[in-house]
């Protein structure tokens, strides 16, 4: 019982989308289409989020740039063959996500010609993934969506022409939401049908002693619980269905984490440059996450209730966990990432760009839920998760050519911190590769109209993996195994103005 409560509330924190881990890439339509390069590069107020010390190297007094992007991805899955499959693939069944809209604003300002402030707002962690209620893995999961929010107060100074430094303070917060089936869809009948015929034999075995002491009101009573469990168990015996039995909700807020965004940016000559951005780990807390339980019939709720009114009765765990009337704890990290990069100018049309990034994902060893009403009476839960660390390397490059327009190509290669062996529908993580393309439109001199689209694919066709699956009891039950394909389509939209 306790694992099934666990991978409520660790999938409703844990999943990604598009870039790897939980991270979001998509804070400019300029750098999307230059593959998400920036941190040697001067790119006005969006250096807020690329490199905070290149905002000083503004030569306009004001920049402020502002856009959104469109995420829609696709996942696909099939089971492996097996000998209870008679050792066929699985049909493949696909996910339905929505489209997710990460936006970005950024706003910077020179009072004097060494100096620059501003501040940034951006989106950089959240997913979303749709499979369905009544998919093979919907007691694992149907739907998730995580979301967290950025705000950044920034500084830049320039100590000489060709160095700067520049810090700024990121005040995230978040949500997010998910639902699964409590039971698997199709064997959750046989589990309840089960549990209803030990519950009914047991309500017989109380309604016999209740008689031999002589207490014939209460064995009255057990024998019409008993009558009861055995209604419930042929119900759920009659009723073999393809849709949940009984689903959960999941909703929680994080509270505000604070963390720090710092980097340094030298011209070495006018040709080259190169940069280094630190971005601190934060932990997102949810202090006080609440569930809330869909059933599929009026009937499916009267017999559940009953089955957990006898399995408390007798002292064993109830079959489906009130989470309706509970609250939880959880924390999760944003982990710290350093990115090292390089630009190169060999005329004044063109610039080329390369950035390394390192991302401590092994931060993530584990989640701790823990239920803040001790009346429930579930332990604090620990689950391993053995993330690894990661890194990701991107280029791209642009030519500018003429005043009004700039066109931009790029690509990534972003590594997996999910190990096979924790590979599930709430995370299907691979390596990705993406590749990039962009344009710039300069209808005035002070505006720039930034449009971009990328294409993302799994680095391999397919990536196999497995998760285990308990039971409403705690025990093994199964493993989740199957192959897992990959892609998304992105485009970017922003504007910026320079004055």
């Amino acid at each position: 019982m306790k694992k099934l409560f666990l991978v409520l509330a660790a999938a409703a924190l844990t999943s990604g989308a598009l870039a790897e881990g939980y991270q979001v890439n998509n804070m400019s339509a300029k750098q999307t289409g230059m593959g998400h390069v920036g941190t040697a590069m001067k790119l006005n107020s969006e250096s807020i989020f690329f490199n905070p010390a290149a905002t000083a190297f503004q030569t306009s007094q004001f920049s402020a740039s502002a856009g959104f992007t469109g995420i829609l991805s696709n996942v696909h899955y099939q089971s492996l063959p097996t000998m209870d499959n008679d050792y066929t693939s699985g049909p493949i069944e696909r996910s339905d996500n929505k489209l997710s809209t990460p936006i970005h604003v950024y706003f910077n300002y020179k009072p004097i010609d060494r100096l620059a402030v501003g501040l940034g707002f951006y989106t950089p962690n959240g997913s979303s993934m749709k499979w369905g209620d009544n998919w093979s893995g919907a007691n694992l999961v149907q739907e998730i969506n995580l979301a967290a929010y950025t705000f950044q107060p920034t500084v830049s100074y320039r100590i000489c022409d060709n160095l700067s430094i520049g810090a700024g303070l990121m005040i995230t917060w978040g949500n997010f939401d998910l639902s699964r089936s409590l039971l698997p869809i199709g064997r959750g009948n046989q589990t309840l049908t089960g549990g209803l015929t030990v519950a009914q034999q047991a309500l017989l075995g109380k309604a016999a002693q209740a008689e031999a002491a002589g207490q014939a009101e209460a064995a009255a009573q057990f024998k019409a619980m008993a009558q009861q469990a055995g209604s419930g168990a042929a119900y759920f015996q009659d009723n073999l269905t393809d849709s949940p039995i009984v689903s959960a909700k999941l909703e929680g807020n994080a509270d505000v984490a604070v963390g720090v965004n710092a980097g340094i940016l030298w011209d070495i000559t006018d040709e080259w440059s190169v940069g280094m951005t630190w971005r601190s780990r934060m932990n997102m807390k949810v202090g006080k996450g609440h569930g809330t339980l869909d059933y599929g019939s009026a009937e499916a709720q009267q017999y559940l209730s009953l089955l957990n009114q006898v399995l408390t009765s007798i002292g064993q765990d109830p079959a489906i966990p009130a989470l309706n009337t509970g609250a939880f704890n959880a924390e999760l990290p944003l982990p710290t990432s350093v990115t090292w990069g390089v630009s190169f100018r060999p005329t004044p049309k063109w610039e080329f760009a390369v950035d390394l990034q390192w991302v401590g994902w092994s931060a993530y060893e584990a989640l701790n839920v823990v239920f803040n009403e001790t009346e429930l009476g579930i332990k604090p839960i620990y689950s391993v998760k053995n993330y690894s660390n990661t890194l990701a390397f991107r280029f791209g490059g642009q030519f500018r050519a003429n005043d009004w327009l700039t066109a931009r190509m790029g690509m990534y290669v972003d590594e997996s911190p999910v190990s096979s062996d924790y590979l599930n529908p709430e995370t299907p993580s691979m390596t990705k590769v993406a590749y990039t393309a962009g344009v710039s439109f300069r209808p005035t001199r002070f505006m720039s109209v930034d449009l971009a689209y990328c294409y993302v694919s799994a680095a391999d066709p397919e990536r196999t993996g497995s998760y285990p699956v308990y039971n409403l009891k705690g025990e093994l039950e199964e493993v989740f195994s199957g192959n897992y394909k990959l892609h998304a389509n992105v485009f970017s939209i922003g504007v910026g103005f320079n004055f």
